[in-house]
């Protein structure tokens, strides 16, 4: 199936366009929205997810304008709901809109790095205190047999597996915190470093790294210890941070290769 969106107005591509497709931005839409997703999606949702996706792929490095009225012609919808779609990414930091020009794909500085990352981490530290209680022993077991076997299988660079157990074993944490409003703002936090997640997993060791921080969180729930597991969480989200910046904005040179 050809995206709809695969045509711009601009010549050039972002990185993460070069090595994943539309299925794989529609897999993390999938992994990250999926529940909130209403059992009877409107015209606008629709817009919002195509537009998401393509977003994603664009990669966060580079501005690309976005035509309501080109998407609505690519969509088959009419303007309204694309803009209504686009003023929602707005919100969410993916888009921005300049009252002459229209839309354009947000860029990030690896100051945006820092910000993004900083904040995830205190929010994930509140929710795995938060999620402690509700979490049984079977649902930690359960995503530590997921992990060992994505890890069995980092000879063959399961980029896919790992990005789903990777999601699925933040949301296990985030969801079980029973905080509305934390899940939400974890979610968009996770929307808008996707892309650059995506091209972190291609450097080497960085799958392996992040599977072993994973470990040693969910270890530490299984023994009962949250103040260590918590700890955990904050240094694995800070060296997932410094492995952005050092592969992808170049900052710390010295980082894994």
């Amino acid at each position: 199936m050809v995206d709809p969106l695969a045509e711009t107005e601009s010549p050039k591509t972002g990185r993460v366009a070069e090595v994943f497709d539309e299925s794989m931005s529609a897999e993390l839409f999938n992994l990250l929205w999926g529940k909130e997703r209403t059992a009877m999606p409107t015209v606008v949702d629709y817009a919002y997810e195509q537009i998401w996706k393509r977003v994603i792929l664009i990669g966060g490095s580079e501005e690309q304008r976005l035509s309501d009225v080109t998407l609505s012609e690519q969509l088959e919808i009419s303007r309204t709901p694309v803009r209504q779609a686009l003023e929602r990414l707005v919100q969410e930091g993916l888009v921005r809109s300049d009252p002459r020009r229209g839309f354009w794909t947000a860029t990030f500085t690896s100051q945006d790095i820092h910000e993004i990352y900083d904040l995830r981490g205190a929010l994930e530290a509140l929710a795995v205190r938060l999620a402690a209680p509700h979490l049984s022993q079977e649902d930690l077991k359960n995503h530590l047999e997921e992990l060992y076997a994505v890890r069995a299988e980092l000879d063959t660079h399961p980029v896919l597996r790992f990005l789903q157990v990777d999601i699925r074993f933040h949301l296990l944490i985030t969801r079980a915190s029973g905080n509305a409003r934390l899940i939400h703002s974890l979610s968009l936090l996770r929307s808008q470093l996707s892309m650059f997640q995506m091209q972190d997993t291609f450097y080497p060791k960085r799958m392996e790294i992040a599977l072993n921080d994973h470990e040693q969180v969910l270890l530490a729930m299984l023994a009962g210890n949250i103040d260590e597991a918590a700890e955990c969480l904050v240094r694995h989200i800070r060296n997932a941070k410094e492995g952005v910046l050092a592969d992808i904005f170049l900052e710390g040179k010295e980082g894994i290769s």
